[in-house]
């Protein structure tokens, strides 16, 4: 019963890049890789906040949270986009985030309602407007 409930419930779609160092020569560098592609999550505590004006340039900045299942890989500071609506067949600009430290929840009752265990990660984003 809650297992349709549940999968149902993960509308979005995330993409999961992490940075990650490696040897050149002497050099350490870094780069950017693809760690897994249109994950099925949810983007449950969307904040709506308003444009900021700099000095430079105006920018929105969000606080948002999201659910996801609890045995996906994204750890602190990877790099999310989210595309809201994606797992529904709804086309939009994905939403550029950076992953906070994920929060994992298990079966709660000792297994009496199954498929309820997800991770939840709260999201940073800032965007520049037009």
């Amino acid at each position: 019963m809650f297992s349709n409930l549940i999968k149902n419930w993960y509308t979005d779609l995330v993409t999961v890049w992490r940075t990650e160092s490696y040897k050149e020569g002497n050099t350490t560098k870094q780069r950017r890789v693809l760690v897994k592609e249109n994950i099925p999550c949810r983007v449950y505590r969307n904040s709506n906040p308003s444009v900021t004006m700099k000095d430079t340039a105006s920018q929105v900045t969000r606080a948002d949270m999201m659910a996801i299942d609890v045995n996906e890989d994204i750890q602190t500071g990877d790099e999310l986009l989210v595309i809201r609506g994606g797992n529904i067949g709804k086309a939009s600009e994905p939403r550029r985030y950076f992953a906070g430290e994920p929060a994992d929840y298990y079966e709660p009752f000792g297994g009496a309602m199954p498929d309820l265990q997800h991770k939840q990660i709260a999201l940073s984003g800032e965007s520049r407007t037009k």
